[in-house]
């Protein structure tokens, strides 16, 4: 559980459900109904491992909410209406691996832009094979290669 003195102070350390702040990304968000223990002298908190949990969690839902961004619920469907692994999304998409299956789990929350491409694939479904095939990166035609030089056109 937790301690009964605290290690900072040396006070008493009581159960508390008291609001706690946790902070992401710059943001500070006060997460409420968290079990833990408090020290009645210098306020120290004390979290079990699943409680540090449960207060990411519930401080990425409370920030993903504030922000508008989709659920991790919403990213799986976008992502199974695809017919995608998690991997094969996060290659549609350009993140790192695992960065979706944090983003379902609830763990952490998604860029404002990760969002909106996200909400582009789910309302024009063909963006996501223009993404992984490599014709975003291509020259589009009549346009300097990488030399600055025109294409040679054919005359007759």
């Amino acid at each position: 559980m937790y301690p009964k003195t605290c290690a900072e102070c040396g006070g008493r350390v009581h159960a508390s459900r008291d609001a706690i702040p946790f902070e992401i990304r710059g943001e500070s968000v006060l997460v409420e109904g968290v079990d833990h223990g408090r020290c009645n002298i210098c306020g120290e908190a004390y979290l079990t491992l699943a409680a540090t949990e449960q207060l990411q969690q519930e401080a990425v839902r409370l920030l993903r909410e504030a922000h508008g961004l989709l659920s991790p619920q919403e990213i799986r469907d976008i992502r199974r209406s695809l017919g995608l692994s998690q991997a094969a999304f996060e290659a549609v998409l350009g993140v790192g691996a695992k960065t979706v299956v944090r983003w379902e789990k609830g763990t952490v929350f998604q860029s404002v832009t990760a969002d909106r491409l996200m909400r582009l694939i789910r309302d024009r479904p063909e963006l996501a094979s223009t993404l992984t095939s490599g014709q975003l990166y291509a020259a589009p035609r009549g346009c300097p290669d990488s030399t600055g030089a025109s294409p040679a056109r054919a005359h007759g």
